[in-house]
């Protein structure tokens, strides 16, 4: 079967977790990275391919800047495979809205996952996940997958995904990545940012407004100097690491006959 994978991953764990199931899935693996792809081109796969779609968990939701990146692939009643990467803290509503947007595009979701990674605002939060553990975890997930897209009969029973309709509205923690005085101007981060928040003309700063926090700066900086800072950062880390310190595991909804 040939597999088209999918993902936005700032941080590139979500990436991480896409490659290795769709690599568990097949060995004929299309893969479209979307963190920086604005992309009109539409992408249409018919019901003997496989789409698997990643993300990170953002506030609860899907990145609002990756839905409509997601939406340009049309399947043809395609089997699909939704995954959630989220820091430890929860996922909330944004593996159901992925398998919705899917479902709205054409595509039969027939597994979905939640995986956890290393917080990226938080990172003492989720710190080493994916680890052994999970990937255990997902060699089971890609097993349950195979087996349901082996079956001859398909009709498929609907999936039920924990989520809420309609979505949480997401909230924002008012704190922002920053550089020190060790930054070499070398642009990087500027022409990696998804959203376009860091200024060619000064990449020590960030446009607040545009700013997601996603991580994607701190990164890919090769001096190392960006983060996130602070006297506010260092009180709402406080607070969210002792919040948020008990693991989380990973959570599979599987599609029956």
């Amino acid at each position: 079967m040939k597999l088209t994978s999918v993902y936005f991953s700032a941080t590139y764990t979500t990436r991480k977790v896409v490659e290795y199931i769709s690599g568990k899935l097949s060995n004929e693996v299309t893969t479209y990275d979307i963190t920086n792809d604005t992309s009109d081109d539409e992408v249409l796969l018919s019901e003997n391919d496989l789409l698997v779609v990643g993300i990170p968990v953002y506030a609860g939701r899907v990145p609002s800047m990756a839905v409509n990146r997601i939406r340009r692939f049309k399947g043809k009643r395609t089997p699909a495979v939704a995954l959630a990467i989220y820091g430890n803290r929860d996922y909330d509503d944004a593996l159901l809205e992925l398998s919705d947007i899917l479902s709205d595009n054409g595509f039969k979701v027939i597994s979905a996952a939640a995986f956890i990674a290393q917080h990226s605002i938080f990172p003492k939060v989720g710190a080493g996940r994916p680890d052994a553990s999970d990937y255990k975890l997902m060699d089971e997930f890609a097993d349950e997958t195979l087996h349901i897209l082996r079956q001859e009969d398909k009709n498929l029973l609907p999936i039920h995904i924990r989520g809420n309709r309609p979505y949480k509205i997401p909230g924002s923690i008012p704190i922002y990545p920053s550089a020190t005085k060790t930054c070499k101007e070398c642009g990087k981060c500027v022409s990696l940012c998804p959203v376009g928040a860091i200024p060619a003309s000064n990449p020590r700063m960030v446009d607040e407004e545009k700013c997601i926090k996603c991580g994607r700066c701190i990164v890919v900086c090769p001096s190392h100097s960006r983060g996130f800072k602070g006297f506010k950062y260092m009180l709402a880390s406080l607070k969210f690491n002792q919040a948020f310190k008990a693991r989380k595991e990973p959570d599979f909804f599987l599609a029956r006959y």
